[in-house]
């Protein structure tokens, strides 16, 4: 009975509420979430107050006409907004003050941008085969959502996997991977069509000539030895696409003479694509000087 008739009674008190804001002017795009909670200062009676603190009920904010301090920085003053709140509350329920007097927002364009997907693979192969090429369709996406949010990504990932023992080509589809910071970011694809074309490597090898570079032009040289075998890995399937003079190896004289040494070092200037783990024997060349 004590219980029942202080309920009966009528308190003024706190509730906290869920709130969503509707109706953003057609140009402007969130570009921070507001916040989800927020308090009123309500009278009725401990029935309808009790009731008011269990309830899911969420309160929405209309709020296409906002102030703005910047460009990006706008506010609503929630003093306006007492009679659109005082009509969504429960039949019993009398709306005395909403607690907090300004609500802030970050408002931006809506943007579009074309990014790069990058694979988040890890490939561990038999041994004697290797990666020839990965091929995604599509290899870049669109994303848009707010400006702010936009500015930030310049590539996205995949979903990260790994393949053992690889001796074939695979082909598989990943999701793409968004922080939990751009979920208000929109994708043109949700999937990336992954084929990864694996290929039996060898070894193939060429004797390339030396060219000097930066050496002075009134003196000759004369190398020991004149070429440079290179040596390096290939897949089977383009075997036969590599040829000699698609290398170049050159010896920087200024290297030499900045580091006092008193032989050459080649180094590989040009190479294709195609090849890996690339092997020059030998590492250091004898020179003579003729003035």
């Amino acid at each position: 009975m004590w219980l029942l008739i202080n309920l009966s009674k009528e308190y003024t008190a706190k509730v906290t509420y869920y709130v969503i804001f509707k109706k953003l002017p057609q140009d402007k795009i969130l570009q921070e979430t507001p916040e989800s909670k927020m308090e009123f200062l309500v009278k009725g009676n401990g029935f309808k107050l009790l009731s008011a603190n269990f309830s899911n009920k969420k309160l929405s904010f209309l709020i296409d006409k906002l102030k703005n301090k910047s460009e990006s920085d706008f506010y609503l003053l929630t003093e306006n907004k007492k009679k659109e709140i005082q009509n969504q509350l429960r039949s019993g329920l009398e709306l005395i003050e909403i607690v907090k007097d300004t609500i802030n927002f970050k408002l931006g364009t809506l943007k579009t941008k074309k990014i790069a997907v990058i694979p988040d693979v890890n490939l561990n192969y038999k041994i004697g085969f290797g990666l020839e090429e990965i091929i995604m369709e599509p290899d870049s996406i669109l994303i848009s959502g707010p400006e702010l949010q936009i500015d930030k990504i310049q590539s996205i990932k995949t979903e990260k996997i790994e393949f053992q023992e690889i001796s074939e080509d695979i082909v598989t589809q990943l999701k793409l991977e968004l922080s939990d910071e751009a979920r208000e970011i929109k994708t043109s694809h949700s999937l990336i069509a992954v084929n990864v074309k694996v290929d039996k490597f060898t070894e193939g090898s060429f004797e390339i000539p030396i060219e000097i570079v930066n050496a002075p032009k009134e003196v000759a040289f004369n190398t020991f030895p004149k070429k440079v075998k290179i040596t390096y890995r290939v897949g089977l399937k383009n075997y036969n696409k590599i040829t000699a003079n698609l290398f170049k190896v050159v010896c920087d004289y200024n290297k030499t003479r900045e580091a006092n040494l008193e032989y050459l070092v080649p180094k590989l200037q040009n190479s294709p694509e195609l090849i890996s783990s690339v092997r020059i024997t030998p590492q250091k060349i004898d020179f003579l000087i003729h003035k």
